[in-house]
């Protein structure tokens, strides 16, 4: 028991600081996928279809008349699967991203992009059950209340944090030099 409390606790203070030094949270965002979704393996592979697939819409509706602005930086992502309560067994997924492009910035053009793009982009996802949606305020309180909830399910056998797909390094820690003597 001592060892589940000390790894909750640890990732709770993981995605804690994230939400307060990493990045800047902008939405929380549920989903669920397609029946059957019982294996997180599976779940990991869809993760990483979405995680290009929602980029790729990203980068189409940024804001293009900024020339000279230099690489586009996406929005980072955090991701976290969990498996339903309902003795089923079948994940859902809860997402922390960062302000999106103004012209998908909004409460329904979000809601729209989850419930019908990316649907129809990513065969995983459910196209009948509910997603949740909801702005992230940067209260601390309210960075607390959610690393509380996000990490409610983690376990030695599961981890909900899912450092595969999620952006967890800074940016800094991400930039590299590609000139043509390094490639």
């Amino acid at each position: 028991m001592h060892q589940t409390q000390r790894l909750r606790r640890g990732i709770r203070n993981l995605i804690h600081y994230h939400l307060q030094e990493s990045i800047n949270p902008h939405w929380l965002i549920s989903f669920h996928y397609s029946e059957g979704k019982t294996h997180e393996a599976e779940v990991l592979g869809d993760t990483q279809d979405l995680k290009r697939k929602l980029q790729r819409l990203i980068y189409q509706a940024r804001n293009k008349s900024i020339k000279g602005a230099g690489a586009y930086p996406y929005p980072k992502l955090l991701f976290f699967h969990e498996v339903s309560h309902q003795g089923t067994g079948q994940y859902h997924t809860h997402l922390i991203v960062e302000a999106l492009p103004s012209s998908l910035n909004t409460q329904a053009a979000v809601e729209h992009l989850f419930s019908k793009t990316l649907p129809e982009k990513v065969k995983a996802l459910s196209k009948w059950k509910s997603i949740n949606i909801q702005r992230i305020h940067p209260d601390p309180s309210d960075h607390w209340r959610i690393s509380n909830y996000l990490s409610k399910q983690t376990t030695p056998e599961h981890l909900s944090l899912d450092p595969f797909s999620s952006d967890l390094l800074s940016t800094t820690q991400c930039t590299y030099n590609r000139s043509k003597g390094n490639q």
